[in-house]
């Protein structure tokens, strides 16, 4: 069929959408002012220049609710308060589904795994996953952490002088891809060995053009998102995208890695990831107190309750799926934090001082603990506050499945000068969860809610503590989401970074390059990434001075 005939049929299709949204209006809330009814403010919002300046000063205008823009009229409901959020996530439950378009984007760049399922699929595919992220198999994980913390500090001393400037962005993926790999899947990727593989590289080329998404690229989102799966699916098949190409390069690299990985652990495991033959069970048997990923998806795809087991293809979609948000959130998060802490060398000192202190009393050749790093307050305050200030992720989507009432922590002034306390929305309504925008609300975390401040979960006394609601999974920010859709591997997460901070603050000490660093925040592959600003065709960087520790061995 011909491409051409698309426009006819969008025509069609924006027409009969734009009679469903007058029942969705929101036109009672306040909101910017809208240059273009086609695109709304959605072209504006996908090319700022800086992650952020948009949503945050309209948050500053308009209060923690307001009204956007989307294509052709849509009106957006715009959320980052706190009753709100935990309303739509929390008690909401799963009555706050991802979008279709979310899910049929998800399904693309990563397959049928746990962030593509909804509803009773989802708490099928996180019943089955959980063990693999429980708090005393992550416990068991910690030597692990500790052995790739100290390859990447090796590597640094083998490879730079005593003090030289090296872009941790480009090391720290490798370390927590090469954690990744052996601690969930039992399988050695070699990144901190410079080995190459064709998923590396089809999952930094997947994004390649995404950064600035063209106005006809959101368009045809837009326009994807009116029409039903079947149609966008029969639509997708004569006319595909550069973007669709690597997206499925990327999850068919992942996929036959996943097989690989599955077939090695398995005898029993058939080519074609036909189902576990019967006398795999005597595998299984004898790892039954075996809980990582791995071995919990082979038990899952074994499984005879129909309720616990996973389909071949939910099987390798979750190895795509952990890849894909496994490693370079966590790495992105790390190399913020080190870089907050180059800017802020007091906290640097600080936070140091506490880990000597710690190895002092556990002995010079004890090896850490989990409980530890526990007993580190800084520490963990540093990582909640990188977290908090440079989430992973700027928002995520969701749609009301049900007419509903959300309240609000902080009442907003209608279009009529109304006083909301409340708001209404109806069936279908399409919300954005600011994500930075909570992290960053003067109401939740007091006046210096842009500003750097580990301390601020260290004093009980202080405006974030009293104002502070139940969100979030971790430091009551919502940078793992939240609810029953928070991130099945915060923990795993937390401690990655606990082990990989105190590793290399141990060995070595940080500092901004001489004339300091011009940092901009761009979204790149779905991360909010440092580059250098007027050298984004670069990509994600952070140049610092790294100096050798004299005292290294403490």
């Amino acid at each position: 069929m011909n491409p051409t005939l698309l426009i006819p049929l969008s025509a069609i299709a924006y027409l009969l959408l734009s009679l469903l949204r007058r029942r969705k209006s929101l036109r009672f809330i306040q909101g910017p002012p809208v240059s273009s009814w086609l695109l709304g403010h959605e072209y504006e919002l996908a090319n700022q220049s800086e992650v952020g300046d948009l949503e945050f000063k309209w948050f500053r205008d308009y209060g923690t609710v307001f009204r956007s823009a989307g294509c052709c009229g849509e009106d957006i409901l715009m959320v980052s308060d706190a009753e709100a959020l935990h309303h739509i996530l929390n008690t909401g439950g799963y009555r706050y589904p991802k979008t279709r378009d979310a899910v049929r984007f998800i399904k693309q760049i990563s397959g049928r795994g746990l962030t593509w399922a909804q509803g009773a699929v989802h708490q099928r595919h996180k019943k089955a996953l959980s063990p693999a992220f429980s708090e005393s198999q992550l416990r068991m994980l910690l030597p692990l952490f500790q052995m790739y913390s100290d390859k990447l500090a090796l590597r640094w001393r083998e490879r730079f002088a005593d003090s030289q400037i090296i872009d941790i962005s480009h090391w720290l993926p490798k370390v927590t891809l090469d954690v990744l790999g052996e601690s969930s899947f039992d399988f050695q990727f070699g990144s901190l060995d410079d080995k190459s593989s064709d998923l590396r590289v089809a999952l930094q080329t997947m994004f390649a053009s995404s950064q600035r998404p063209s106005k006809f690229t959101l368009f045809l989102r837009a326009w994807k998102r009116a029409l039903p799966d079947s149609v966008v699916e029969y639509f997708e098949g004569i006319y595909v995208t550069e973007e669709d190409i690597r997206f499925k390069a990327y999850v068919d690299a992942a996929k036959g890695a996943a097989r690989e990985l599955l077939e090695e652990n398995s005898s029993n495991l058939v080519a074609n990831g036909e189902k576990i033959a019967q006398e795999s069970h005597d595998y299984l048997k004898g790892a039954e107190g075996k809980k990582d990923m791995l071995n919990m998806l082979l038990r899952s795809k074994a499984a005879e309750d129909p309720k616990k087991r996973l389909d071949d293809d939910e099987v390798l979609s979750q190895v795509s799926t952990m890849i894909f948000a496994g490693f370079e959130i966590t790495a992105c998060t790390l190399t913020w934090i080190i870089y907050e802490l180059s800017r802020k060398i007091e906290d640097q000192q600080k936070l140091r001082a506490e880990i000597d202190a710690v190895r002092v009393k556990r002995g010079e050749d004890a090896v850490l603990t989990s409980n530890d790093y526990d007993t580190m307050h800084f520490l963990n305050a540093c990582i909640k506050e990188g977290l908090r200030l440079h989430p992973g992720v700027q928002f995520t989507t969701r749609e009301a499945d049900l007419d509903d009432i959300v309240p609000l922590a902080q009442p907003v002034i209608s279009t009529s000068g109304e006083v909301l306390k409340k708001i209404p929305v109806m069936k279908g309504q399409r919300v954005h969860i600011a994500i930075a925008a909570y992290n960053r609300s003067s109401s939740v975390w007091g006046p210096d809610a842009d500003q750097w401040n580990p301390s601020r979960y260290l004093d009980p006394s202080s405006e974030s503590k009293k104002q502070q609601s139940m969100i979030g999974v971790f430091g009551n920010v919502m940078s793992f989401g939240s609810g029953v859709r928070a991130c099945i591997g915060w923990r795993f997460a937390v401690i990655e970074m606990q082990a990989i901070l105190v590793c290399l603050l141990t060995q070595f000490e940080f500092e901004l390059p001489p004339g300091g660093l011009d940092i901009q925040t761009v979204p790149l592959r779905s991360m909010n990434a440092p580059m250098l600003r007027g050298k984004l065709d670069q990509g994600l960087q952070m140049p610092l001075v790294v100096k050798r520790r004299v005292r290294a061995d403490v």
